[in-house]
């Protein structure tokens, strides 16, 4: 139910969210785990685990290295694959008292087309079509570097569903010319951004620590590469939805993205560092507004009108 009276509250096509925080996807699997340490329905959104048509066994480990100001990981989409997803997985997503958003991924249009249409007729809100993760090299030439196949590949989508489709992109030079083509698509919005390429070398043996030697680097010390993307896209784009991701740990993280024109905030490491986080950015979020007499939409739209 959409509270009026709720400063946080966030309202998108008819869909009411109850705050601007989003679990992101990743981290936080498909929930489960999570559920039996924080209250879920709390939340603005949850997003799943990025699922695959087939079932991926992810990458060879180390997995995860330490790095100054977050970390790399190179999980590699680790997921039993969609066939599952829809049996053992999505039922527990759809009992969520939120909105949710399913996190699709493929090289292959046709795979994709397949998912979006199955999950047309459940109980989520949104779709993510990840189009960036860093650490998944197999297949096809990826779609989300090609503004042509971007824009073909959301176009078919689009025809297939009736559902919000959100475009998740990697941080890039031509960001603008990349949403463009999702957004002239049909898609809905966009999610800014996923973890940019890092890396990091072991002295004593002189080779990378990661088998793949890169991974995503996702931690605070990415969040002015990110931020700076939903600032650029917003100044472009005044009416998409965008979630903003990367390095949130603070309530003022999740200010400076909204402060940029994030419609919603997405955590991914900052559940890796403390599963309570969200709750507390959220608790946070309420007393700076109440202690300014502000709430989310007068701030969004200041930020809208930069």
């Amino acid at each position: 139910m959409h509270l009026k009276n709720n400063i946080l509250s966030v309202d998108y096509k008819g869909i009411n969210i109850k705050n601007p925080i989003v679990i992101a996807s990743g981290p936080a699997g498909n929930g489960e785990e999570l559920s039996q340490t924080i209250d879920l329905s709390r939340i603005g959104m949850f997003t799943s685990k990025t699922v695959t048509m087939n079932r991926t066994d992810g990458n060879p480990p180390p997995r995860i290295v330490d790095v100054y100001g977050g970390i790399i990981n190179s999980i590699g989409l680790q997921n039993p694959g969609f066939q599952s997803f829809m049996t053992e997985t999505l039922p527990f997503l759809e009992n969520l008292r939120i909105p949710v958003i399913v996190s699709l991924a493929s090289n292959y249009a046709e795979e994709l087309e397949t998912m979006v249409k199955a999950l047309d007729t459940r109980n989520i809100k949104f779709l993510e079509i990840n189009f960036s993760c860093p650490n998944v090299d197999k297949g096809r030439e990826p779609i989300g570097t090609d503004p042509n196949k971007i824009f073909h590949t959301v176009k078919k989508l689009k025809k297939l569903t009736k559902k919000n489709i959100l475009i998740k992109f990697a941080p890039a030079d031509a960001i603008l010319e990349l949403v463009q083509a999702a957004i002239s698509a049909g898609a809905e919005g966009v999610v800014l951004s996923n973890c940019p390429k890092g890396m990091k070398i072991d002295i004593n043996t002189m080779k990378p620590i990661l088998k793949r030697e890169f991974g995503g680097f996702a931690g605070p010390a990415i969040k002015p590469i990110t931020l700076n993307q939903v600032y650029q896209v917003r100044k472009q784009f005044k009416d998409i939805m965008i979630i903003g991701t990367g390095g949130v740990i603070n309530h003022e993280d999740a200010l400076e993205y909204i402060m940029a024109g994030a419609n919603l905030v997405g955590i991914g490491f900052g559940v890796m560092l403390d599963p309570f986080i969200p709750i507390q950015i959220i608790e946070q979020l309420e007393q700076w507004f109440k202690l300014r007499n502000l709430n989310y939409s007068s701030v969004f739209c200041k930020a809208q009108s930069l």
